[in-house]
C-alpha cells in the first residue's frame, strides 16, 4: 500500500508531462453513478478501483477490488476490460471466521448518444458482462447527466441478469438498480454531493426486497489524474425480506465505501 501510495504523485507528473488537462474529458466526480461522458478516440485511462463492505445478519467484511483499463475507439464510444478480486470473510455459522476469494473479468461498452456541452443533457447506453467460474453477468445501463453550472446532475436506470451455476443447479436473478447524485464544484477541480441508490432483486420471478443507500461523495480532479470517494450506508428498507428486519441484510451490507482512482495514459 505505501509502495502504490508514493507512485501516485509519479503518475500524475506523468500525465502532466503527456496530456494537457483540458484534452480529458471522461474524469468521474461520483463513485456509484456514471456520467455520459466518454475517452476520445486513441485515449486510454487506468482506473483503480477499491469497494469495502460491512454488515450483514452475521459477522461479514468484503473488500472488492478491480482494475479497468479503458480506450475510446470512434468520437462516442469507448470499450473497457476489467480484472476483478473479491475477498469476504463472513461467519461460517459456528462462530469462526470462513474466508473466500473470487476472480473475473469484465468487458464493457459505452455509447454516448448526447453529449452534455453541445446537446444540453448527456446521454448514454452502457452495456458490461462479467464471467467467472460459476457466475455470468450481463448488464445493461441508461445513463443520463445535466450541468448547471457548480451543480452537475446524474441518473443511472441499471438492469442486471445473474445466473449461478453450482453442482447440480442453476441459480438465476435479476437486480434492479437506480442512482441519483449530486454534485456542487467549490472550485473548477473539487466536487462535494450525496449519492443514492435503490437496489432491487427479483429471484425466479418473485420480487423478493429493495433496499435504499444513500451517503456524501468527493472528487477531485487533477492533471492527468481524478479520485472520487463515496461513503454509502443503507437506510431502512422500502421493501424488506419476508421475517427481515429494518435492512435487507441477506444480499446487502449495512455499510458500502467506494474510492476510484485513474490516471491517464
Amino acid at each position: 500500500m505505501t509502495r502504490f501510495c508514493r507512485s501516485v504523485p509519479l503518475a500524475a507528473l506523468l500525465g502532466v508531462v503527456a496530456v494537457p488537462l483540458s484534452a480529458w474529458a471522461n474524469d468521474r466526480h461520483f463513485s456509484y453513478t456514471y456520467e455520459s461522458a466518454v475517452l476520445a478516440p486513441g485515449e486510454r485511462e487506468l482506473e483503480v478501483w477499491t469497494t469495502y463492505r460491512n454488515g450483514r445478519d452475521t459477522r461479514y467484511t468484503r473488500f472488492d477490488e478491480r482494475l479497468e483499463f479503458e480506450i475510446g475507439l470512434v468520437p462516442g464510444l469507448q470499450t473497457s476490460f476489467y480484472l476483478n478480486l473479491t475477498g469476504i470473510g463472513q461467519d461460517d455459522g459456528t462462530g469462526h471466521l470462513a474466508t473466500s476469494t473470487e476472480v473475473s473479468v469484465s468487458n464493457e461498452w459505452k455509447w454516448r448518444l448526447l453529449d452534455s456541452a453541445a446537446d444540453g443533457i448527456g446521454f448514454a447506453l452502457y452495456a458490461e458482462i462479467t464471467g467467472a467460474v460459476d457466475e455470468l453477468e450481463l448488464e445493461g445501463k441508461l445513463i443520463i447527466d445535466k450541468r448547471f453550472g457548480p451543480l452537475l446532475l446524474a441518473a443511472n436506470f441499471v438492469a442486471e441478469h445473474e445466473w449461478e451455476y453450482g453442482i447440480g443447479e442453476t441459480g438465476k436473478e435479476l437486480h434492479l438498480d437506480g442512482f441519483l447524485a449530486a454534485g456542487w464544484f467549490f472550485t473548477p477541480r473539487f466536487m462535494i454531493g450525496v449519492e443514492a441508490r435503490n437496489a432491487n432483486i427479483i429471484a425466479e420471478g418473485t420480487w423478493e426486497h429493495s433496499a435504499f443507500f444513500l451517503g456524501p461523495v468527493a472528487s477531485y480532479v487533477g492533471d492527468g489524474w481524478w479520485v472520487t470517494f463515496t461513503v454509502l450506508p443503507q437506510l431502512p428498507a422500502f421493501k424488506k425480506s419476508e421475517g427481515g428486519g429494518t435492512y435487507v441484510l441477506t444480499d446487502y451490507e449495512r455499510f458500502q465505501a467506494r474510492l476510484l482512482f485513474s490516471f491517464h495514459l
